[in-house]
């Protein structure tokens, strides 16, 4: 995130917070509601509860607005809420995550088209799998393009952590997808 956009965040923030500014409120929430929905749709993998999940986490960084420390970017701080938000709601339920852009078909012949939505299936299925800090870490780094430290302050561990997370996610993933190439069932 540029220094900039860091500083703008930071403006809107005091404005809200100093004299209730509302429309510096609305400011940050459209700057940032389709990053948090897409967020949320990754964890849930569903539209309703995306929604859900975004209404609610913007509720919860209004509330908590005034114990945002300025220390790290505005964004991280609110992802980190994002995704709390999303796993305590997902709790519980299946997860899927959205992985693979959609294919057209008109692009594609139909058995090309079947084959790929098939591993596109399981393939959400595999990440849907993960353990919630590994599936998290993937998210974070490969759908949000966070960097390992900004992905370690969302999640609110090390980077080592980040690192590890990543790690065993992206060799479980790749195992499960040679497994399903050759063949063999998940």
């Amino acid at each position: 995130m540029d220094e900039d956009s860091r500083s703008e965040d930071y403006r809107l923030i005091d404005s809200y917070l100093d004299t209730g500014d509302e429309a510096a409120l609305e400011a940050l929430v459209v700057k940032y509601r389709k990053e948090v929905y897409l967020i949320a749709y990754r964890v849930a993998g569903d539209v309703e509860e995306a929604k859900d999940i975004t209404q609610k986490a913007f509720i919860s960084a209004v509330s908590e607005l005034r114990n945002f420390k300025k220390n790290s970017a505005f964004k991280t701080w609110l992802y980190r809420i994002t995704v709390n938000t999303a796993l305590n709601h997902t709790r519980g339920s299946a997860y899927t995550v959205e992985l693979c852009e959609t294919i057209k078909s008109d692009a594609k012949d139909a058995d090309t088209w079947l084959i790929e939505k098939q591993q596109e299936r399981h393939l959400k299925t595999m990440l849907a799998s993960l353990p919630p800090r590994q599936r998290i870490s993937v998210i974070l780094r490969v759908y949000k393009g966070l960097s390992i430290a900004e992905t370690a302050d969302v999640m609110g561990c090390s980077e080592g952590a980040v690192k590890s997370h990543y790690h065993s996610a992206i060799n479980k993933l790749k195992a499960a997808m040679a497994a399903l190439l050759q063949g063999k069932d998940l």
